[in-house]
């Protein structure tokens, strides 16, 4: 490795330095995280998820220590006192085994970490939107849904943990499935006429859109304007089944929603005659949750 590169320095201020973190240098660095928030191992593990597929990038955040001795020499890089932000960067660095480039700053006062960390995060659907998608705030839950429902989540995506994707990772599913942004703006248009999420609907829509386009075209379309609907149709069952849910006093959850919609294709598919449709998710006899076919 190069040596660290001195940005510019200052005898009674902070050093800005480039170093090329080791995993060795990160694991050395975290044993001074004594003064910091909570660890969250499914930040940290999604950090190193997204160095080891090469997908971290270099965006300016720094690795920031507090006032201290400080070396500019190859081990360690640089020496403070306690390391005030960076503990999930630095612990994906060591899990992952992937030496990356960050920029370091030390010798801070130790009240700076007060103001760390205190800004509005941004979300998916914000990156989305100054890329220039349309639909984006739609297109970003079907992104997740999409990412949850490959890796075999069907239901509880809480209980997810280490599953839950990062943005890098969400921009990936969107760059492997194009057709995402169809689906965006179909279920985004759907919600005028119907009371379906556009997270469900774009997940619904990119399903049963792999398995047959017209049969999809057809279903979506009867979904959101009920034309010629009979009272044993199973489209006419699932519109029934969500303006009760709506009209009803809490909300259902996208997964129970997802699993009426899709209980409700397959009929259509296979042409039963459905009047009343449900899911039960629990109790003594669950129903597995439904694939589409």
């Amino acid at each position: 490795m190069n040596n660290p590169i001195v940005r510019g320095t200052a005898p009674d201020g902070p050093v800005y330095t480039i170093v090329d973190i080791t995993p060795d240098l990160a694991r050395k660095w975290l044993n001074q995280n004594t003064h910091n928030r909570n660890f969250r191992e499914r930040v940290g593990k999604a950090y190193a998820a997204d160095m080891r597929a090469g997908n971290w990038r270099e965006d300016g955040q720094s690795i920031r220590f507090a006032e201290g001795d400080i070396v500019l020499l190859d081990n360690p890089p640089i020496v403070g006192d306690a390391l005030l932000d960076g503990q999930h960067r630095l612990w994906a660095i060591a899990n992952s085994g992937v030496t990356t480039r960050m920029l370091v700053v030390s010798n801070l006062p130790d009240d700076t970490q007060d103001t760390m960390d205190t800004g509005a995060k941004r979300s998916l659907g914000d990156v989305l939107k100054l890329r220039g998608e349309d639909y984006y705030v739609t297109l970003a839950s079907a992104l997740f849904r999409v990412h949850m429902w490959k890796q075999g989540y069907r239901k509880n995506h809480k209980s997810a943990g280490d599953a839950r994707p990062t943005h890098r990772q969400l921009l990936q599913v969107l760059d492997e499935h194009p057709e995402l942004r169809r689906s965006a703006e179909i279920a985004s248009r759907l919600r005028n006429s119907f009371r379906l999420s556009g997270s469900t609907g774009a997940l619904c829509h990119w399903l049963f859109v792999r398995i047959d386009e017209s049969d999809c075209a057809f279903f979506f379309a009867r979904l959101s304007d009920g034309a010629g609907l009979m009272a044993d149709d199973p489209i006419y069952a699932l519109r029934r089944a969500v303006e009760n849910l709506a009209a009803d006093k809490g909300r259902p959850s996208e997964e129970y929603m997802t699993a009426l919609v899709i209980k409700s294709w397959n009929a259509y598919r296979e042409g039963r005659s459905v009047r009343l449709l449900q899911y039960k998710a629990g109790g003594a006899a669950p129903e597995a949750y439904p694939e589409p076919k």
